[in-house]
Order: C-alpha cells, then sequence, then structure tokens
C-alpha cells in the first residue's frame, strides 16, 4: 500500500490593505499513485528534507504564462533555479525552490510560512488580473506535479480524479449587486503520496495533492516568525 503527507495553507482577501499567513500542516494517508515517465524515483527515510519547488503561472484562458514569483508570495531567503532536466528546460518551465519545509514522515499542521502586512495597490491588481483570467498555480515534489483532487461520480461508484496545479485564487459577487471580491487561495493542505518497503524502511512519493483554500488568519498578542500559533487554524474543522 502506499501512504502520504499533507500541508495547509490560508487565503486572503485582496483589497488595498491585507495581511496574509502561510500555515502548513502533514499528516499520513493510505493511497496510491504512479511516477511520470523517465523519471527516477527516489529512496527517502524518516526525516530526509522534501523539496517543494514552484513553477510557472498558467491558465486555460490564455497562453501567457508568468513566473512564480512575479506575484508577491511568500520566498525563501535565495531564490534558486531548480529545473532537474532537458524536458523542463524545453517545456518552457520556469522551476525555482520555495520556502515550504517538509520532512518525510513527519506531519506537521498550521506551520505558518509567512506574514505580508499589506498589499500595494498594484500588487492587488496583479492578483486580480490573475484570478480573473483564472491562473494556476504549478507546483513540483519529486518531479511530481500537485494537483487538486476532484470525487466525480461514475454510475454510481465515486472515482477520484485530478487537476494539475491549483487557483490562484477565486471570485464572488456581493449580495445584491454585482460588485466582485476577490479572494486569495494563502492556506493549502498539501497531502504527500508515499510508498514504504517493508524490508529496507525505504519510501517514494508517488503523489502530491493539494486543498486550497481562503482563510483570514489571526494570531495572538505577539507575532513569533515560523513559531507564530495562529488561532483561526483548526486541523479538526478542515482548517
Amino acid at each position: 500500500p502506499a501512504r502520504s503527507l499533507e500541508m495547509d495553507v490560508g487565503t486572503m482577501r485582496v483589497m488595498k490593505k491585507m495581511a496574509s499567513f502561510v500555515a502548513l500542516a502533514m499528516l499520513l494517508h493510505v493511497a496510491s499513485g504512479f511516477y511520470l515517465p523517465g523519471v527516477a524515483p527516489q529512496d527517502y527515510v524518516q526525516g530526509d528534507e522534501l523539496n517543494v519547488k514552484v513553477n510557472k503561472l498558467s491558465s486555460v484562458r490564455t497562453q501567457l504564462p508568468y513566473e512564480y514569483y512575479s506575484l508577491p508570495y511568500c520566498k525563501p531567503k535565495k531564490i534558486i533555479d531548480s529545473a532537474e532536466n532537458l524536458g523542463e528546460l524545453l517545456r518552457g518551465d520556469r522551476i525555482e525552490n520555495s520556502p515550504y519545509q517538509i520532512r518525510m514522515l513527519q506531519d506537521q499542521q498550521c506551520k505558518v510560512s509567512c506574514r505580508i502586512e499589506a498589499l500595494s495597490k498594484v500588487q492587488a491588481r496583479q492578483f486580480q488580473e490573475k484570478i480573473g483570467y483564472d491562473y494556476r498555480v504549478n507546483m513540483i515534489l519529486d518531479n511530481l506535479p500537485v494537483a487538486v483532487v476532484k470525487m466525480e461520480n461514475d454510475d454510481g461508484v465515486p472515482v477520484k480524479t485530478y487537476e494539475r496545479g491549483f487557483p490562484v485564487g477565486f471570485k464572488s459577487n456581493n449580495d445584491g449587486d454585482d460588485t466582485a471580491i476577490y479572494y486569495l487561495n494563502n492556506h493549502l493542505r498539501f497531502t504527500i503520496l508515499y510508498h514504504r518497503d517493508v524490508e529496507s524502511g525505504l519510501s517514494r512519493i508517488v503523489g502530491f495533492e493539494v486543498e486550497p483554500l481562503s482563510v483570514k488568519h489571526s494570531y495572538g498578542a505577539f507575532w513569533e516568525d515560523d513559531e507564530t500559533l495562529l488561532q483561526t487554524c483548526k486541523p479538526s474543522r478542515g482548517v
């Protein structure tokens, strides 16, 4: 059988001023997965660092891709190009490192990645444009693309399907008028599927799932960087 890990990231409403927080969580589950053709799988032991990488922003409504860090997302201390093979370069992928810190077989919940105290008018407009054109965020873990799980019904039988990447955000209208309100997916729940060999104890990653959420996070009296406790992160309630 195969198992997995998860991670969450909160969201915020796009306004002239706003605060955003990033929370991460990791859990174990039983699941199945697959490898991309031509890519050699890597073996991991408990505690090994897993490198989540970011790729370009893409949309089915336009052929114009954008670099992930063209939007003011949380950044690592140093951004490094992380393309691993010629195919990624030929496809025009711009793969870079991310600030997400994950360890094999170590569940994490409500982990803060960064805080953005406010967006400028230009930054807010950039997010609104990407949301309006249905842009999706693409990430990679061990050469596997991140995907959103979609459950479909096939003659009464639930079938698990995937949508590659996850939306930058979504918009809705105010009650009683046509004014659009934009929400940013700033809370992500990652599920990392893996298979563990009983004899060797080594594990291989076989899937990378994400559930994007929009959450207006709050914290206590003091901000303590990645040690900050979010009052709005409740894993038992699915957030």
